[in-house]
């Protein structure tokens, strides 16, 4: 009866290990995850459907070649998703590494108040070889305002206002508070991503989400 007893105890170890493999093995890949990521309000600057399966947040610097080299994968995504994805972009300037972090944060949100982000947002990230480390960066973002019908003169006053700086300023500390440190930062429905190395692993995590 000893032997039996043993005999049965060992099956079961074995059963229980090779259902615990198998548990592991099945078990959706990991994501890091920053607790307390900020609801999207509002006050976001979004994009898509807010009633899309999958939520989207950047957190970003636009003088940062990582982010610049995301920025047409994220296009692609929106373009091959544009139902299923609600975009938002948070600013994150490095200001202790790029010297034109800010002013371009500035000038995306001064061009938001105008109701043209993305247009700003695409002319800063496409042309950020000629601007990025020019000390008349201010001049050239006024030649992108001119180039997409902006009121010139507005933004001109909006990009220093009181306003625009402090929306910069609480995204940045926002994105701190929780743990951001580098660019791009991303997050899909509130759990932060390991930054995919491609569009199709991009695409993946996003059609895992809608399934």
């Amino acid at each position: 009866m000893k032997k039996v007893a043993i005999w049965v105890g060992v099956i079961v170890i074995i059963t229980a290990s090779i259902w615990g493999l198998i548990a592991l093995v099945n078990s959706p890949a990991p994501t890091s995850s920053i607790s307390n990521l900020p609801p999207v309000s509002k006050d976001d600057i979004a994009t898509g459907p807010k009633d899309a399966k999958v939520t989207l947040v950047e957190y970003a610097d636009f003088q940062c070649p990582a982010c610049a080299a995301y920025h047409p994968l994220v296009k692609q995504l929106l373009s091959d998703f544009p139902k299923d994805i609600y975009f938002v972009y948070r600013f994150f300037p490095l200001t202790s590494i790029h010297q034109n972090a800010l002013l371009s944060s500035q000038a995306g949100f001064a061009a938001n108040l105008q109701g043209k982000f993305w247009q700003m947002h695409d002319m800063i990230y496409e042309n950020q070889k000629s601007w990025a480390t020019q000390g008349n960066a201010m001049e050239i973002f006024t030649s992108y305002a001119t180039k997409i019908n902006l009121d010139v003169e507005k933004f001109k006053k909006d990009i220093n206002s009181d306003e625009t700086k402090k929306f910069v300023n609480d995204e940045l500390n926002q994105g701190i508070s929780i743990g951001v440190n580098s660019t791009p930062t991303f997050f899909i429905n509130g759990k932060k991503i390991q930054n995919p190395n491609s569009y199709d692993e991009f695409k993946k995590l996003v059609q895992d989400q809608i399934k």
